[in-house]
């Protein structure tokens, strides 16, 4: 059986992998990557002991599919989580940094004396927080936006100081039109289940606290990940692109080779490249943004190619910047701040990368990175490098007080490499996937579909594997 896969992130890359585990010499494959690297967005630059990531840096531990990944991989000692001693996170409020209060999940305050004593929120809005236990749930089970579900059980103030700029910092996304089911279902889960967001946590708090000793014991047992939520690679992210790469067949990977069209020959697929060259495969996978998808297979099928224009997507930018520790006069005790869209600044988060993760800047310097752009202010990210180092550099004037000039200054920008998760997501996905079965062979996995992040796109692309090497089998017999 020969399979394409037709992109070269995280999900392709895991898929082929996965293909090569599971077809046990069965499947013949070859990954077709457009550019000039295998990873995607997962991309780091190593320069004068500085290690600096380009787009994520790092994943979620209780996500287990890339822990597992790493383990696969012979990763597992080069695993690392944030620093311990400095677990704080910030927000631009009002003209200052001012500390997000400690145990608040996204929008939810779990710990109620940093909460109160907070100056982060006013004392109405406390208080207007406070009135979730009095609320009543809602009665259907339709998707809402983030903004909606928070603005309706939190109150504006907590939407605006804190979920909005979360959300804004890890999906880059606009609360108002961000779908809650297929972000975080589990707000609708715990307002369904406990009538209640601070009830349902306050509960789930009293259970967790019971088996809190075993799973501490299990996290720090031997072999396994450190204890962290947030695990990276010491040498960077791009580590793990790296190691699958090494895994893989070299004959049967191409880069820089665009697929242009695909059309059906009997029981194959016909590729055409960018070449004028052509490859047959018995499936394919598809592992590109939704975009590049709906045109490639335009002339295939016109209705799937439409409906894969109405998942949106959004450019960013991340500027990194090294400076000289006795430079910086700010400590950057934390691992960084976001910026609510209601302060009118030219970033939506900065890390302190340097004191977020160990091994980010040699001893007597700091890093720090900017995220620019995302749903309220794409044309920020769009801007020339030059205009986006100008711009960054005054916005860590503004709000670090940092005015040296930065020994090492890296910009990735990502045009249209943000896939926006709006409300009726899971029901346009659904739609994808009841078109794509119609032809037998084709397959879809990546950020745009069931989630953005890198166990995300590793667990979807294990998915797509796990059904072509099914098929294979069938075959065989």
């Amino acid at each position: 059986m020969k399979v394409a896969i037709i992109g070269g992130g995280m999900a392709g890359l895991s898929a082929t992998y996965y293909l090569q585990q599971l077809g046990q010499g069965a499947i013949d494959y070859v990954l077709i990557e457009s550019s000039s690297q295998f990873g995607g967005k997962v991309s780091t630059i190593r320069e004068s002991n500085f290690v600096v990531e380009g787009g994520p840096d790092s994943f979620h531990a209780l996500k287990t599919a890339a822990v597992d990944l790493c383990r696969a991989l012979n990763l597992d000692e080069e695993l690392i989580g944030t620093n311990t001693e400095a677990r704080k996170v910030f927000v631009w409020s009002r003209g200052k940094l001012r500390r997000m209060p400690e145990g608040v999940m996204l929008i939810i305050p779990t710990k109620i004396t940093p909460f109160l004593k907070s100056g982060l929120i006013s004392w109405p809005g406390k208080l207007r927080m406070g009135l979730d236990l009095f609320i009543p749930r809602r009665k259907d089970d339709s998707d809402v936006s983030l903004a909606d579900f928070v603005r309706r059980r939190l109150g504006k103030e907590a939407l605006d100081r804190i979920a909005g700029p979360m959300v804004a910092g890890i999906y880059v996304a606009d609360a108002d039109h961000m779908s809650l089911k297929s972000t975080f279902p589990r707000f609708l889960e715990m307002e369904k289940k406990y009538g209640s967001l601070l009830r349902g946590i306050i509960t789930q708090k009293l259970e967790t606290a019971r088996s809190k000793k075993k799973e501490k014991d299990s996290l720090n047992t031997p072999g396994k990940a450190p204890n962290s939520n947030f695990l990276t690679l010491r040498g960077g992210l791009q580590r793990l692109p790296e190691a699958l790469v090494e895994k893989l067949n070299p004959r049967s990977l191409l880069l820089n080779r665009k697929v242009e069209t695909i059309r059906r020959e009997g029981t194959t697929y016909d590729l055409t490249l960018d070449d004028g060259s052509h490859i047959k495969a018995d499936a394919v996978v598809f592992a590109t943004p939704t975009y590049v998808t709906s045109d490639i297979v335009k002339g295939l099928d016109s209705k799937l190619s439409e409906k894969l224009k109405t998942i949106r997507y959004v450019s960013t930018a991340t500027v990194s910047l090294g400076y000289r520790r006795r430079e910086v006069e700010h400590s950057l005790s934390g691992f960084g701040f976001v910026v609510p869209r209601s302060e009118k600044r030219k970033i939506i988060a900065c890390a302190w990368s340097s004191t977020k993760f160990n091994w980010r800047a040699p001893e007597g310097y700091v890093l720090v990175r900017a995220f620019v752009g995302g749903a309220s202010a794409e044309e920020l990210a769009e801007q020339d490098e030059a205009s986006l180092l100008q711009m960054v550099r005054e916005e860590m004037r503004d709000s670090l007080g940092i005015n040296a000039t930065p020994i090492l200054n890296k910009v990735f920008r990502w045009r249209k490499g943000n896939p926006q998760y709006d409300v009726g997501h899971e029901e346009r996905v659904a739609e994808i996937d009841r078109l794509t079965t119609q032809h037998e062979g084709l397959y879809m996995a990546g950020a745009a579909f069931r989630g953005v992040g890198v166990p995300d796109c590793i667990a979807d692309g294990k998915r797509v594997a796990q059904l072509i090497a099914e098929k294979a089998k069938t075959l065989v017999k």
